[in-house]
């Protein structure tokens, strides 16, 4: 082989590294978020989907509750910002399945895969 083809050779094999491990990284990477307190706050057993208006992703949430047809109360920090606060929520979108105890039985940062979140909405046993 000529010199100028090991090179290009040897150039694609490391952006084809690079972007392996990118995607790998991505994949493990988990969205986090500090625990959420639900407390005596008087909400009822169901998905809550905090929002706010400049949030890109959020639009994701909505649509992947809508897409499993998955009913869910939308709370928006510029209409709601008391509950941020008592449910201590620092990022959007954030989707919590409420168990019928009023536990937080699952939270989920950013657009969660759709078979976490069905199994989480079923195993709480809210009513879909």
């Amino acid at each position: 082989m000529s010199d100028p083809l090991v090179r290009l050779l040897v150039a694609m094999a490391v952006v084809a590294i690079a972007v392996g491990i990118a995607f790998v990284a991505k994949k493990l990477r988990k969205p986090i978020h500090p625990t959420v307190r639900v407390g005596d706050l008087g909400d009822r057993p169901g998905v809550i989907l905090f929002t706010s208006t400049d949030c890109t992703n959020c639009k994701g949430a909505i649509a992947r509750l809508k897409d499993l047809a998955i009913p869910y109360r939308e709370v928006t920090h510029e209409l709601e910002p008391q509950r941020f606060e008592d449910w201590e929520v620092v990022a959007v979108p954030l989707i919590v399945v409420v168990d019928a105890d009023g536990n937080a039985a699952s939270v989920f940062s950013g657009v969660p895969p759709k078979r976490a979140l069905l199994e989480a909405v079923k195993s709480s046993g809210v009513v879909v």
